[in-house]
């Protein structure tokens, strides 16, 4: 029998870590302030997770045919590496079923009994896996690995490959839902997609240590599928259960269910995703949509998507987002009302975050960067005043604010005690700004005169779009020019097809027409890349203005960052960025564009971005070899401070008066590079930072010394 005896203080300060109610009132809203809050909230939990990675090791040591890093990804989509207590986050939010503990198993309520599965599975009680950080890691570790036998009895692995068969068993394992229409599958599909792309990219944030595995992610799902998980703008048709590209035929649904007709949904943002909550969670009575209310879900994005579509759950929102990149679902129509808020549900529109409010490592650029976009866009089409958005500081408990307040969160509307999402996390000020940026930025302009040379096999027909059917010219067979790709119609003959488009310009017709991929003379099925095997960029991505020169600067899409992955968009504090396959890069008027990738990317995000950090004043560059491990490390400077990297130690932040002294007495040739972050240190405020070579330590009296 496993005890963790242990493991019982951990377990009770990982519920203390999660009551918001417990920590101090935020002061202000500046963003100082708020990121010395967030500082100090995170010591303790970095602590606690400190503990972790034995448990994990523990957990695969049972059950050694897990993948490695698997169990790791599971707990940093669900709860973020928080050992979460239900009774002490949020506890009137109870906007989908409860998780609990550091893996984030579900208890019923609608969901899989996970906690009393696992508690079977293991032999532990079920108190024990609902609230022991190491009981709750085995017992995921026991539902994985049912997960996995169950889908090698099915055969997946031999129909696809080991990146299909762990996307499989995580969909198995998610717990959501057993319905198999469309958009429960893209729920599940959500939850290993998150999971997989923490494995694929690695995490290194707080804490939080997941490596990066070699993982391919095209072999994990099938390409429409993948296309929808990954695409910021999409339309599904809320009458059948589907889901598509813009002016795309519906992805392909699991057997059973009929998507033969597309017909085109319509969504209120253009970049969300229509997947329509069901019909006895809102109402079609009218909604006014004079307010805009912030939720955060308590849970997991794929969660809410799923538990918004059963019948049972008798809630809803607007809009759902994603953590991890911003995408946005809409559930609910404006124009009907969303019950997310009680008596306010009549004239407010609803906006549920990814994650915890209590959490103060929520709060990702990308998902507070998609929800000012979409707030700013309702303010546009519904007359709601942006200005008049809540400008003071986040609560940690439910706190009432006037009326005339029209942007706002959930805990501070009246009828809504025990609620006090979004929390004192949310960067209200930098959100403020945002919204109220000024006039919105110009649309990416028509394809100039970047062009990459494809090979076709024969004249191929050209049209005005990719779902045109009337002929305008034709391209010769040969080597030509084009601009980007989009998706569009399917071009078939037997078992050759391709959906992509290549704008160009004919030899015969007008210029910036469209022929199809399927006339490429070297790649396959839904493939267009150019003659060196270079994806091609989307047309809606293409970069523009100073990113646009940046980005072409580097060498396009043969530089590190890859190919387009968004289109470029606000960042906090006024700039501008636009992500790729393997980076961003991010603009300010007062430093310019410049790169940021890898580890220091990953860390740049963890630690709230440009926020805390200002913007990049140059690109990635090698720094002197360390004098421990003579491995090649990487450097690069921000405006609040210097970002270090090796293979051993990851990348950490150096500031204020330990750069100062790093800086000016030998850099990492002398002393190495940091292997933690700067942490309190004392009971005067001091400050330390241990590195290689000897540990940094600041105090008010003593300035700066190492030892």
């Amino acid at each position: 029998m496993f005890t963790s005896k242990h493991l019982l203080c951990l377990a009770l300060l990982g519920g203390m870590l999660g009551h918001g109610a417990a920590v101090a009132q935020l002061r202000d809203a500046s963003p100082a302030t708020l990121e010395e809050a967030r500082a100090k909230a995170l010591e303790p939990l970095i602590a606690q997770r400190q503990q972790y990675p034995e448990m994990f090791k523990n957990a695969y040591a049972r059950y050694p045919s897990l993948p490695a890093g698997s169990l790791e990804a599971i707990a940093h989509a669900q709860t973020g590496w928080r050992n979460v207590n239900p009774a002490l986050e949020d506890p009137g939010h109870r906007h989908m079923p409860l998780a609990y503990g550091v893996m984030g198993l579900y208890q019923g309520d609608g969901f899989a009994d996970q906690v009393a599965e696992g508690a079977r599975l293991t032999g532990l009680s079920k108190a024990q896996v609902a609230s022991d950080p190491q009981a709750s890691i085995m017992a995921a570790a026991a539902l994985l690995e049912q997960a996995f036998v169950q889908e090698r009895k099915a055969g997946t692995k031999g129909k696809r490959g080991e990146e299909a068969m762990l996307a499989a068993a995580l969909q198995r394992y998610a717990g959501f839902g057993e319905g198999d229409g469309n958009i429960q599958s893209y729920a599940r599909e959500s939850f290993a997609y998150v999971v997989l792309s923490g494995l694929a990219y690695g995490v290194q944030e707080q804490g939080v240590k997941i490596p990066r595995h070699a993982l391919d992610m095209t072999k994990a799902f099938a390409p429409e599928r993948l296309r929808l998980l990954q695409a910021p703008v999409l339309t599904m048709n809320h009458d059948r259960d589907s889901i598509a590209f813009d002016g795309a035929a519906p992805a392909t649904a699991p057997k059973g269910v009929d998507e033969t007709v597309a017909a085109k949904a319509t969504v209120d943002f253009s970049e969300a995703i229509w997947n329509a909550a069901s019909g006895y969670n809102y109402s079609t009575s009218g909604n006014s949509a004079s307010a805009v209310i912030m939720h955060t879900i308590e849970g997991s994005y794929a969660g809410a998507i799923s538990w918004f579509k059963n019948a049972s759950a008798q809630v809803s929102a607007h809009y759902v987002i994603r953590k991890s990149d911003g995408q946005i679902t809409q559930m609910v129509r404006e124009h009907h009302q969303a019950w997310h808020a009680a008596y306010h549900n009549h004239y407010t529109i609803g906006i549920e975050h990814d994650g915890y409010a209590s959490a103060a490592d929520n709060w990702s650029s990308a998902m507070v960067n998609a929800s000012a976009r979409l707030t700013r866009s309702i303010c546009a089409r519904r007359g709601v005043n942006c200005a008049a958005a809540w400008q003071g500081p986040g609560y940690s408990y439910w706190n009432v604010v006037p009326d005339s307040v029209r942007i706002k969160g959930h805990g501070m509307l009246t009828s809504n005690q025990n609620r006090y999402d979004p929390g004192q996390y949310f960067p209200w000020a930098n959100f403020y700004t945002l919204i109220n940026g000024g006039t919105a930025p110009p649309p990416p302009p028509a394809p100039g005169n970047v062009r990459y040379w494809v090979d076709t096999w024969a004249n191929a027909p050209g049209y005005a779009s990719s779902t045109s059917t009337a002929q305008t010219g034709t391209l010769y067979q040969g080597t030509s020019y084009v601009y980007c790709k989009t998706w569009g119609r399917e071009v078939r003959s037997g078992t050759s097809f391709n959906r992509w488009w290549l704008k160009t310009d004919l030899d015969v017709g007008p210029g910036n027409q469209y022929v199809s991929a399927f006339y490429l003379s070297r790649w396959g099925n839904d493939e267009a890349r150019d003659n060196d095997g270079y994806d091609l960029p989307r047309c809606e991505v293409l970069p523009y203005g100073k990113i646009g020169e940046k980005y072409y600067a580097m060498g396009g899409i043969r530089s590190v960052l890859g190919v387009p992955k968004l289109a470029e968009m606000a960042s906090q504090l006024n700039g501008r960025f636009q992500e790729f396959n393997n980076g961003i890069i991010l603009w300010h008027s007062r430093t310019g564009a410049f790169a940021i990738r890898g580890a220091i990317l990953q860390h740049f995000w963890a630690t709230n971005s440009e926020t805390r950090w200002g913007f990049a004043l140059m690109d990635e560059m090698n720094a002197a070899k360390s004098p421990v491990t003579a491995q090649q490390g990487r450097y690069q400077y921000f405006e609040n401070g210097l970002f270090l990297w090796t293979p051993s130690t990851g990348a950490h932040a150096v500031y204020g008066a330990i750069l100062t002294h790093f800086e000016t007495t030998g850099r990492e040739a002398r002393y190495g590079y940091p292997k933690a972050e700067e942490q309190a240190w004392g009971t005067a405020g001091g400050r330390k930072q241990v590195f290689e070579k000897g540990t940094f330590y600041w105090t008010p009296q003593q300035g700066v010394f190492v030892q």
